[in-house]
């Protein structure tokens, strides 16, 4: 299959998921074309891209497959004012929607049906017609390298509900030094991970996958603390308490020194981006 996966921008954590997954698909015999709104149609709103964006995929859908939009945003141009590409279509949501425009990402969802891929159970309870698809994981890039972890780590991301405050606040009354990650370049988070011996990241409700719980987890930090925001309630990193003092909580943890071989489960449960292309590719096929 020719593939088109349409993003708003290439940088960030969708842009880098999406770049990992096209690999993943071209090395199951497929082609993939990464097209951005804001870079390649130089446009940074739905509004401002909405015709510009039907006319765009308009010209090109007979050289695809299947054209895969990222965002609610990006499959709306295909839908209103009416639809077009309807049977190449499909969208990802790779978050909860909050807000306003909450009731935009409802319309996509409820159009789209089984043509929706989620990464995450929170969000596939809001679309039940929706196919569950998890971000994967480069067990490879993101691994154990054997060095002290003597640090609290917490990655600076516009999603996160905490800040660096609550994180120098945990580090100061647990007695452990803290570091956070910010503007880190890909190929060195591996080498953050490996510094942790606690990787906290506690997002808002707008979140998705969270890929930093599954590269902290395969990167063999003992101890991952999380919420049950965007993924599954099954992954086995320790959560926080639901209306409870997130300091609090976040000490009982650290001071339970509940050691987990979060990789090991990673490998049972086949979380990898080769896996997320083998179910991608099934659902595309039908």
């Amino acid at each position: 299959m020719k593939i088109l996966i349409i993003l708003k921008k290439s940088r960030g954590g969708v842009g880098f998921a999406n770049k990992r997954l096209s690999k993943a698909l071209e090395k199951r015999g497929h082609t993939t074309n990464i097209f951005s709104r804001e870079e390649d149609l130089k446009s940074h709103s739905f509004i401002g891209s909405l015709f510009k964006m039907r006319k765009y995929l308009k010209n090109i859908e007979k050289e695809y497959d299947v054209i895969y939009t990222q965002d609610w945003s990006l499959a709306l141009p295909l839908l209103f004012p009416w639809p077009i590409i309807k049977k190449k279509h499909f969208c990802n949501f790779c978050g909860n929607q909050v807000g306003p425009t909450k009731i935009f990402q409802n319309f996509v969802g409820v159009i789209i049906k089984k043509r929706l891929v989620v990464v995450g159970d929170s969000i596939q309870k809001r679309f039940p017609s929706s196919k569950l698809v998890y971000r994967g994981v480069n067990l490879k890039e993101f691994r154990p390298l054997k060095k002290k972890r003597n640090y609290i780590g917490w990655v600076n991301k516009e999603t996160e509900e905490i800040d660096e405050n609550f994180i120098k606040e945990v580090s100061k009354l647990a007695k452990l030094k803290y570091v956070v990650a910010k503007k880190i370049p890909p190929n060195k988070m591996n080498e953050f991970y490996n510094k942790c011996r606690i990787f906290i990241s506690i997002p808002d409700s707008s979140a998705g996958f969270n890929n930093v719980w599954a590269e902290s987890m395969a990167a063999g930090v003992p101890i991952v603390i999380g919420d049950d925001k965007g993924l599954g309630k099954h992954w086995p990193y320790e959560r926080i308490r639901k209306n409870k003092d997130k300091i609090g909580e976040t000490l009982r943890i650290i001071r339970q020194g509940n050691k987990k071989n979060y990789r090991r489960w990673l490998i049972k449960n086949k979380i990898s981006w080769e896996e997320s292309a083998i179910k991608l590719e099934k659902i595309f096929k039908k």
